[in-house]
């Protein structure tokens, strides 16, 4: 993930060209179908297609295809498809739900450690599901130095079984717990990783005046929490077309910080420049980073796994070159 910002800051990565959104393209409902059938599909669903062309050593172009509709029981497994930049031929399919997951988990332990210089000695997840899991791992890998993470669940039964399932995967102490307050007073880094359903909520006085929140899931909390040139996003227009495509309560809080004159678009600091040594300021204080997940991070993990699986000798070859019905007339 480190690498595919640099590139990015390089100007070696394409998302969302020709004025397209950098999370993609959505498909969402309802919409102004007149055809009965396709009335029937439920309000709030949405079909996503995340391209990129990421380069450097990578030097592949990709989607990840993903389906969500609100009230669904079954997991929506989204598929991440690989494409030859020199010839355009598919090089691989690849299941995109653990892709998605560990890159997301990364994201956390490299925004983590980018913001707080690797000085962090506690945690609050919020969120045990999957992303959470995987927040852990990005944590345990990116930071040396944390000692105890809260795993915070309304349930505490919940956040109680995912320490006991993580508890031999990380190197810091787990510590389960119902209560958001406490664990965000306690914690140098809070990690929101949790669904809108509803969004976990932080007031002001609970964050630590050294602190560092990473958003990857919902979350309330109002951006003048944190000190003016401490808020990031890993790309600065992304909360603003997250808002607009799909809308959660922390875009929600963008557009109404950077929209009612009280700052600027161009205040917002971004992670690509911080990783790429455009930005050099401190980080110190109250930080706020925003990372909405991007098509070039699925994409560059995506062609790493693909070639240890070569590399391996794992996977199902398919064959794509089978006769045609229709050849050149000419």
């Amino acid at each position: 993930m480190e690498y595919v910002f640099e590139l990015y800051n390089q100007n070696q990565v394409i998302m969302g060209e020709s004025g397209q959104y950098l999370h993609g393209h959505m498909t969402t409902f309802p919409s102004n179908l007149s055809d009965e059938q396709a009335a029937t599909v439920e309000d709030g669903s949405r079909f996503g297609a995340m391209p990129a062309y990421v380069g450097g050593d990578i030097d592949m172009v990709g989607v990840k295809w993903y389906g969500a509709v609100p009230s669904s029981t079954v997991y929506s497994r989204p598929l991440l498809t690989l494409s030859d930049p020199a010839d355009g031929r598919p090089v691989a399919i690849l299941d995109g739900s653990v892709i998605s997951t560990m890159r997301t988990g990364a994201m956390v332990g490299l925004g983590a450690a980018t913001l707080q210089k690797h000085n962090a000695e506690t945690v609050a997840i919020l969120g045990p599901g999957k992303t959470g899991q995987a927040a852990a791992i990005g944590v345990d890998t990116a930071l040396d130095s944390v000692e105890k993470t809260y795993v915070v669940h309304p349930e505490q039964n919940k956040a109680a079984a995912f320490t006991d399932a993580m508890q031999e995967r990380v190197s810091f102490e787990l510590v389960p717990t119902s209560s958001v307050n406490t664990a965000v007073q306690r914690s140098e880094i809070v990690v929101s990783t949790a669904t809108p359903s509803p969004a976990p909520e932080i007031e002001p006085e609970w964050l630590r005046d050294d602190s560092t929140v990473v958003q990857i899931g919902d979350l309330k909390v109002p951006l003048d929490a944190f000190d003016h040139e401490q808020i990031f996003c890993d790309i600065s227009s992304h909360p603003f077309e997250f808002e607009e495509q799909i809308g959660w309560e922390i875009t929600r809080q963008f557009t109404t910080h950077y929209g009612e004159n009280r700052a600027e678009k161009s205040d917002i600091r971004t992670l690509h420049e911080l990783i790429g040594g455009d930005d050099t300021g401190p980080t110190s204080g109250k930080s706020f980073l925003s990372s909405l997940g991007l098509p070039m991070e699925d994409v560059a993990w995506g062609t790493a796994v693909l070639r240890t699986a070569l590399e391996k000798n794992l996977g199902t070859p398919l064959d794509l070159s089978t006769q045609s019905p229709f050849s050149r007339p000419y």
